[in-house]
C-alpha cells in the first residue's frame, strides 16, 4: 500500500507538474481498491466511468481477437489504464483482467471532470496526453487499419469474380488455428521474439486470403468431384503464384506494408520443411514463419475434412498423421507445440463445423 499518495501521483504523466495543493486535492479523490486474481476490472465495449493506477500486482490488457482474448500489454505497478474512457468519453477499447492480486487507486468520472474544470495545469496534461494518443492513433493505427480494410476489400472483390469450393467455416477455422498456434509459439524461446501481439493480429486477419489464387483456376479443375490427374494438379499448384500476384497488386495500389505477411502466406503455404513443396521448394526456416504456421493449420483442417478423394480423418488419425510429418512436411518444433496443445484446435474445429 502507498504511504505518500501525492508523491506517487507526482510521478504520473497525467499529474506531473501540479503544485502540492493540487496534488493533495486530487489525491483525496482517489479510492483504494483491491482485485483478486482473474478478476475482470472492466470489459471491452463497456462505458467507462473510472480510471486506474496500479500500485501492486499485475493486470493484463486484452482485446478480443477471434477465438480468445489476446494480450496487448501487461500493466505493472505505477502504470495507468482506463483513462482514455474518461478523457475521450469513449467505450472501453479493451478488457482489463487481473493476473496476480492487484491493488489500485481509482478515480471516478465525476471527480475527474470536476478537477479538470478546477485546475489549468491538469487540463494541460490531459490535453497533451490526448493529443499524443490521437496523433499516434492517427498516424499509425488508424492509417494501418483503414489501409488494410481497403486492401482486403480490393482483394475480396477480385475473389468474388469466381468461386471457391472451400466453406466459410474453413476460413474461420484456419484463422483461429493460426491465432491459437501463434499464442502458444509466443511462449517458446525459439519464437517469442518474432511472434508479437501485432504479428498475431495480422495473421488472424490475413490468413483467410491464403487460397485467393484459386480464382485463376478453371472450374473443371477447381470444382472437380474426384482426385486430380497429375496434369490437373500442376495447374492447381499455380494458384499460389496467381494469389501472390493479386496481393502484390494490392500492395502497389495501396502501399500497404502489412500485406507482406499475406503475400508470404499466399505464395508459400504449400512449401514443405524438407524442401519438397511448391512453388519455390523453400526449405526449413527459409520458409517465412507465417507460411509455416499457415501450412500446419491448413493441412490439419484438410485432414479433418471430407475431400473427393478421401474421407474425413478422426482427431486421433489426424494427430498421428501430423506427428509423422513433423520435420518433413512441417516445422518440427512448431508441430510439437501444436500437438502439445491439440485439444484447443479440436475445440475450434467443433465450433466451426461445416
Amino acid at each position: 500500500m502507498i504511504d505518500n499518495l501525492t508523491l506517487y501521483l507526482s510521478n504520473n504523466p497525467l499529474f506531473s507538474g501540479l503544485d502540492s495543493n493540487a496534488l493533495e486535492s486530487i489525491a483525496s479523490r482517489f479510492r483504494r481498491v483491491n482485485f483478486p486474481k482473474d478478476a475482470i476490472i472492466f470489459n471491452e465495449g463497456e462505458s467507462g466511468n473510472k480510471m486506474f493506477i496500479l500500485t501492486a500486482g499485475e493486470v493484463s490488457i486484452q482485446k478480443g481477437l477471434g477465438w480468445k482474448q489476446t494480450e496487448l500489454k501487461r500493466m505493472r505497478s505505477g502504470e495507468m489504464f482506463g483513462e482514455m474512457a474518461l478523457i475521450a468519453d469513449e467505450k472501453r477499447t479493451a478488457t482489463a483482467k487481473v493476473v496476480s492480486n492487484a491493488e489500485c487507486i481509482e478515480l471516478g468520472e465525476a471527480d475527474f471532470s470536476r478537477f479538470l474544470d478546477e485546475n489549468v495545469a491538469f487540463a494541460h496534461n490531459v490535453l497533451h496526453l490526448l493529443t499524443d494518443r490521437l496523433k499516434r492513433f492517427d498516424e499509425f493505427a488508424f492509417k494501418e487499419l483503414l489501409d488494410a480494410h481497403q486492401a482486403l476489400i480490393f482483394s475480396l472483390a477480385k475473389l468474388a469474380e469466381s468461386r471457391d469450393p472451400e466453406t466459410g467455416a474453413h476460413l474461420n477455422r484456419v484463422r483461429d488455428y493460426c491465432s491459437l498456434l501463434c499464442t502458444h509459439l509466443a511462449k517458446h524461446d525459439h519464437f517469442n521474439k518474432s511472434i508479437t501481439p501485432h504479428f498475431i493480429e495480422n495473421i488472424y486477419f490475413v490468413s483467410p486470403l491464403h487460397d485467393i489464387g484459386k480464382v485463376a483456376i478453371p472450374d473443371n479443375i477447381l470444382l472437380k468431384n474426384d482426385k486430380l490427374t497429375k496434369e490437373e494438379f500442376e495447374i492447381m499448384k499455380t494458384h499460389a503464384r496467381h494469389g501472390a500476384v493479386t496481393i502484390k497488386a494490392v500492395q502497389e495500389n495501396y502501399g500497404q506494408a502489412n500485406l507482406e505477411m499475406a503475400h508470404n502466406i499466399v505464395l508459400h503455404h504449400h512449401e514443405r520443411y524438407d524442401g519438397k513443396g511448391y512453388p519455390d521448394g523453400l526449405e526449413g526456416e527459409n520458409i517465412p514463419l507465417e507460411a509455416r504456421i499457415m501450412a500446419l493449420a491448413d493441412v490439419y483442417d484438410a485432414l479433418l475434412t471430407v475431400r473427393p478423394y478421401k474421407p474425413a480423418f478422426s482427431y486421433e488419425e489426424t494427430f498421428k498423421i501430423v506427428k509423422e510429418n513433423a520435420g518433413s512436411q512441417f516445422d518440427p518444433l512448431m508441430t510439437e507445440v501444436m500437438l502439445d496443445n491439440i485439444k484447443g484446435y479440436e475445440k475450434i474445429h467443433q465450433k466451426y463445423r461445416d
